[in-house]
């Protein structure tokens, strides 16, 4: 039996410890979730995120751009072998134990399938068609996850990612390797984005960092350090944060 996804627990700590840069804490906590509900997709989709994103966002200050985005459209990442493959084999058994399933632990689990499979071909393998395949799936899976549960906010923050991606692609091949339901609207992706970051669960502090980047893009540079400055204070262990927000603050003082 699956446990309610929306509730204080074991899997809400462990993403809130991805994004404090903490990968013992954060393994620890998914750990102990599995070994408690081992039949929930959500356990061992959470597990291959929290391996994935921590080893990609230790060696983004590594690379020539200072952003996610600009990993995803440049050089990319390289990660071993065995990594990938232990982090595949996560995905797959979150595959086989959602199943066919109709409810929103699997439909969740699916989309983050989704979600590290796209960010695994465009920042590793650096396969556009393959990626773009998957940002599209992870995106009916939002629809679905709201369809399936309203107060599912963590979908918003999918469909934001997706409007914000799309919209760092140059328009006049946009139209050539789009996304099913997604145009690349910046505005959209904000106001996703926004409802992610007021309500969203699992992916709330990605959501707001997220808000950061399109805030700083749209010249909303006070808006964006306030976003930021709260989550350097909240995530202390995420040097990223404050880095980024030193940044900010001397661009805002120049």
């Amino acid at each position: 039996m699956s446990a309610a996804p929306f509730v204080e627990g074991p899997l809400r700590e462990a993403m809130r410890q991805l994004f404090n840069s903490d990968l013992t804490a954060s393994e620890t906590a998914v750990a102990a979730y599995r070994r408690d509900v081992p039949e929930d997709p959500l356990g061992s989709a959470i597990a291959a995120a929290v391996r994935f994103y921590h080893y990609v966002s230790m060696r983004i200050p590594e690379r020539d751009t200072p952003s996610i985005v600009g990993v995803l459209l440049g050089s990319g990442v390289p990660m071993p072998a065995a990594m990938q493959k232990e982090i595949g084999a996560s995905l797959r058994l979150t595959q086989k134990l959602a199943g066919a399933a109709d409810n929103v632990n699997s439909i969740l689990a699916l989309s983050i399938v989704e979600s590290v499979n796209r960010d695994g071909m465009a920042i590793v393998s650096k396969r556009w068609g393959a990626a773009l395949a998957h940002a599209e799936k992870a995106h009916e899976l939002a629809g679905r996850m709201l369809r399936c549960d309203p107060s599912a906010h963590d979908a918003y923050f999918v469909l934001g990612s997706t409007e914000y991606l799309l919209s760092r692609i140059p328009s006049a091949v946009r139209g050539f390797i789009g996304v099913r339901g997604a145009s690349g609207d910046k505005k959209k992706a904000i106001a996703y984005c926004l409802k992610g970051a007021e309500s969203g669960w699992f992916f709330q502090e990605f959501a707001r960092r997220t808000l950061v980047n399109l805030y700083m893009e749209d010249n909303r540079l006070a808006e964006a350090a306030e976003v930021l400055g709260e989550l350097a204070a909240e995530f202390p262990g995420n040097p990223m944060l404050r880095g980024d927000l030193l940044k900010l603050r001397e661009r805002l003082a120049g």
